[in-house]
């Protein structure tokens, strides 16, 4: 069996146990993600990330945070590169500090492209002891029109990522939509699912709707 047809096996897989839980939270997920070129081989990534939660209980959407990271990445080889990134996160009254370093490869196929990205982070906070975890994701993306992706033209984009406090295990699943809009500018919406507490509970779910526009200044 292909490896592409054996991931859609297992996300689908992994999305059914998710579902499988009591607990669902839900909102929306809007992020704007500007990078530029540096050089050959450096890019700079800046991003800022709003989360609204939806209480079905009394049918309104609150504000809940905000994420503002920079990232500086670095091209190690030709499918191969180095991030190493800052985030800040305000919630209600509370500041927390994270810094993480991502490995990145990138699988070029005919006619798809797979993506893997091993991390690990570190977050800060006032009164609160240092916390790690380690990430690993991967992610496929292939045009919907031909072998590769043109201008205007749209795409689909999956990713599974397990995240890891040496506590507990977290699952993602990320099924989007994407459209080329021009060269430097793409625009991607889709449901970002996230089952916590695997491990030591009965299991958290969150299902987010997502949008993200990604502009390039170069």
């Amino acid at each position: 069996m292909p490896f592409k047809n054996r991931y859609f096996i297992i996300c689908f897989l992994v999305s059914l146990s998710a579902f499988s839980q009591n607990t669902l939270n839900s909102g929306l997920l809007p992020k704007i993600v500007l990078s530029a070129d540096i050089s050959d081989k450096t890019k700079s990534i800046n991003t800022i990330e709003s989360r609204f939660v939806i209480d079905e209980e009394y049918e309104n959407i609150s504000y809940n945070l905000v994420d503002m990271s920079s990232i500086l990445s670095i091209k190690t080889g030709l499918n191969q590169s180095f991030n190493f990134g800052y985030l800040l996160r305000l919630r209600n009254s509370e500041t927390i500090h994270r810094t993480f370093q991502h490995y990145n490869i990138i699988q070029q196929q005919l006619t798809y492209k797979l993506a893997h990205r091993f991390a690990f982070e570190q977050f800060y906070q006032e009164g609160f002891s240092p916390e790690f975890r380690t990430r690993y994701r991967i992610g496929f993306q292939k045009a919907l029109n031909g072998e590769i992706l043109d201008v205007k033209e749209f795409y689909v984009k999956i990713a599974n990522e397990y995240l890891y406090d040496f506590t507990d295990l977290e699952i993602r699943l990320t099924p989007y939509l994407g459209y080329q809009m021009t060269r430097k500018n793409k625009l991607e919406v889709g449901l970002d699912y996230r089952l916590s507490n695997f491990i030591n509970d009965c299991g958290e779910n969150d299902l987010w709707f997502r949008a993200t526009w990604y502009i390039s200044i170069n």
